[in-house]
């Protein structure tokens, strides 16, 4: 069988992780963050989402370094609760990157309507040629998918540096307000920062998609816990300065709500018009990115029979191109759907979100079964603290992700009475101070 090559280094990964992380999620929920609270809430949801990340950041980065495979997240959830889990966490996350691919395209489209008013119908089309562009990149490989995520990095710092540089005005009083709100000052509603930090969940979304990748990681033992961390601490720095931009601006008067928020800063630096054409280059590089790793995820759970099977071949170019179709076909079904039914994007993303909220319990139950010493205590103590306050607010809407883990439930029920599926095992790295060998393993 034709399996997946080690062909990412550490800069290659970096430029995945972080082109993953960071383009819809810096562009998009500074504004939407506004749209759910006040500057004082918005502010505070910011913070309490990063300092919940931390725990949940160092669970990801240790289980990748110990089980670096293509099955990524469906492998440690069969650590988590056996062999069903891999169903189960497979429909969980096919269940996201159905909902969360189309929401990234139509978050670019939103920028372009910025430029050019686009209506409703004129947006959903801009957004399938997204899809488009995204469906035809990871067809041409990993090289080409290398080339635009350093591209798009490139542009990104770009961006950032522009739009800080000139908005360093509202840095001071988005400052301000951050010391009132800590402080219990401003207006404060504790529903409003919930719904706030859910939201800004999707900002820190992609570390563990990043697992489906790592059985193409070179050197896992070395290079999969510095990809996690300093793509973390990047990320998030890039995160807190722009969100305290945005509080200063909007205080100020300037509006910043919805998706496209970030445009009305670009105004004040000059060339307004190409930064946002950059903003959408931005966007598009985050939307190959998620569609490579949720390829991925079809193609292992193709060959080990939680999906169709046809998900797990490859083409004579190592490329799994019928994943790849399937998606593509899927996103413009979501696209033209959300349209019609006038259906916002933050819906989308908060559906996404709490998903992974409950894969993220798969996460912590593999990490606590595999890990040893005072580590597992606090970062499983603090990791389940996080998500009993995000899963607090979701109410009626957590029938989707539970229907997804009862489905992949009763596919693993029905494999286990037909004709055994042969299944890539799982690699694994002993825990340090074990007495087995602590050489890196093949992903393989």
């Amino acid at each position: 069988m034709i399996e997946l090559e080690k062909t990412i280094s550490f800069s290659r990964g970096m430029g995945l992780a972080v082109c993953m992380l960071i383009g819809t999620g810096i562009l998009a929920l500074p504004g939407l963050a506004l749209d759910a609270g006040t500057v004082h809430e918005a502010i505070l949801g910011w913070f309490l989402i990063a300092i919940a990340a931390v725990p949940l950041i160092a669970i990801c980065s240790r289980l990748g370094l110990r089980f670096p495979s293509t099955a990524g997240l469906a492998g440690y959830s069969e650590e988590a609760v056996g062999p069903w889990g891999g169903y189960a966490v497979s429909y969980l996350v096919g269940g996201s990157f159905f909902f969360g691919l189309p929401a990234v395209a139509l978050i670019g489209s939103e920028y372009m309507g910025q430029l050019f008013q686009l209506s409703g119908v004129e947006t959903a089309l801009f957004a399938v040629l997204l899809v488009t562009l995204m469906f035809l990149s990871n067809l041409a490989g990993m090289k080409v998918i290398s080339m635009i995520n350093y591209a798009a990095l490139a542009v990104l710092l770009l961006l950032i540096s522009l739009l800080i540089a000139f908005n360093l005005n509202f840095l001071g009083s988005g400052l301000e307000i951050a010391s009132e709100a800590v402080n219990g000052g401003g207006k404060l509603d504790l529903n409003n920062i919930w719904r706030v930090a859910a939201l800004l969940f999707w900002a820190f979304l992609g570390w563990e998609n990043l697992s489906f990748s790592l059985g193409e990681i070179k050197d896992p033992e070395k290079n999969v816990p510095r990809l996690y961390w300093l793509s973390f601490v990047l990320v998030t720095s890039i995160y807190l300065v722009l969100a305290l931009i945005s509080a200063g601006a909007s205080a100020s008067g300037t509006t910043l709500e919805g998706a496209a928020g970030l445009s009305s800063l670009v105004f004040f630096a000059p060339g307004g018009d190409l930064l946002i054409w950059l903003m959408v280059i931005v966007i598009a590089a985050n939307a190959c990115s998620w569609n490579f790793t949720a390829s991925r995820l079809l193609y292992a759970g193709g060959r080990t029979g939680i999906f169709p099977e046809i998900f797990g071949k490859l083409s004579a170019g190592n490329i799994p191109v019928y994943s790849l179709v399937g998606l593509y076909i899927l996103s413009i079904i979501l696209i033209c759907g959300s349209d019609l039914l006038k259906i916002p994007v933050s819906a989308m993303m908060l559906l996404v979100n709490q998903n992974f909220v409950f894969l993220y319990a798969f996460i912590i139950i593999a990490y606590w079964k595999t890990e040893t010493g005072w580590q597992k205590w606090i970062f499983s103590v603090f990791s389940l603290l996080s998500l009993s306050f995000l899963i607090s607010g979701f109410t009626w809407k957590v029938t989707y992700p539970i229907f997804l883990i009862g489905l992949g439930y009763f596919r693993y029920l029905r494999s286990i009475n037909k004709v055994p599926v042969s299944r890539t095992p799982v690699p694994r790295v002993p825990a340090s101070g074990s007495s087995e060998s602590r050489n890196p393993v093949s992903g393989k």
